[in-house]
């Protein structure tokens, strides 16, 4: 004789059966024939170019990683928006903003990078490339200090190539750069200032070398003040990215950097110069790191540098 819970059992059982004798649903079937997967090789996107080169200038080899708008006229002038750190942000910037959406006009994007996918290299590329000097005295040759010479290819070998072969605006020149990317943006918007009409610097190493860049600053904001600069500039900056704890030891690494704060004491004093002349929009993140702000600066950038303007936009 069954036990009482077998009982139950066997009765649910049964009207599970039923149930779906009612519904129609399939019985299990046998071993399915395994799904085969065949290898269509990398991810390939028709409107998008890689170029690979041997500066003359410096003697570095550099990769370019360019993507064109999908619903841009073939006459149709584009904004060109150059993007530091290529090996890194190039993929973000292209999907946001050479599709354009909504009002944003699309624009032509240019990943400035290293032909390599080795981690190590590129960051030992890009700290050479985006300093201006070594940190301390003694610091061994070779590792700091390309920064000038690095801007150098941009303006004298990247932005021709890109204006021979792509029909561009060139009242509409962009650059993003992020961290000693971002250094980089601010040391070409005070030495070079009509080389881009649109600057966007996110989370920028400013403290790097005892802050060196701002030894232009001075000379720049007279510039701003006589007029003849039509300039934007964005700051952008992660909320985690100054420590504001107590810990002697963390506090005093954060008092160094001070990645936020020196941010914005920066566009405070450009902001009072001429917004006529220098329209500064400061942004910080909330709750993200320096890692993690990425994604959100460079959508901010592209909304910054192609929406219509308007007072949240100028």
């Amino acid at each position: 004789m069954r036990s009482p819970a077998l009982l139950v059992l066997s009765a649910v059982f049964a009207g599970e059966f039923f149930v779906a004798a009612a519904t129609g649903a399939p019985e299990q079937a046998g071993p399915a024939t395994p799904v085969v997967f065949h290898d269509a090789g990398p991810v390939a996107v028709s409107c998008e170019r890689q170029y690979d080169f041997t500066s003359q200038i410096n003697g570095q080899t550099y990769r370019l990683m360019i993507s064109t708008p999908l619903n841009a006229g073939r006459d149709q002038a584009c904004p060109v928006f150059y993007v530091l750190d290529g090996n890194w942000y190039f993929r973000t910037a292209a999907d946001t903003a050479a599709r354009g959406s909504g009002t944003m006009q699309p624009a032509i994007v240019v990943g400035i990078g290293y032909p390599t996918e080795d981690i190590a290299e590129v960051r030992r590329r890009r700290t050479f490339d985006m300093t201006l000097s070594a940190p301390s005295p003694g610091t061994a040759p070779g590792l700091y200090g390309g920064g000038d010479a690095f801007l150098r290819v941009i303006e004298e070998e990247v932005k021709p190539f890109i204006a021979a072969r792509y029909k561009t605006d060139p009242a509409r020149q962009i650059i993003y750069g992020k961290s000693l990317g971002g250094l980089m943006v601010l040391r070409s918007m005070f030495r070079n200032p009509t080389a881009f009409g649109t600057y966007i610097a996110a989370s920028p190493a400013i403290w790097h070398s005892a802050r060196e860049l701002l030894a232009d600053e001075q000379a720049f904001s007279a510039r701003v003040r006589a007029g003849g600069l039509h300039l934007k500039l964005l700051l952008t900056s992660a909320g985690d990215e100054q420590y504001r704890g107590t810990d002697p030891k963390l506090l005093a690494a954060a008092q160094n950097s001070r990645m936020i704060d020196n941010a914005s004491e920066l566009a405070a004093r450009l902001a009072a110069l001429n917004p006529q002349n220098l329209a500064v929009v400061r942004v910080i993140f909330p709750d993200e790191s320096h890692n993690s702000v990425s994604l959100a600066s460079i959508g901010r950038a592209v909304r910054f540098a192609l929406a219509p303007p308007s007072p949240a936009n100028p």
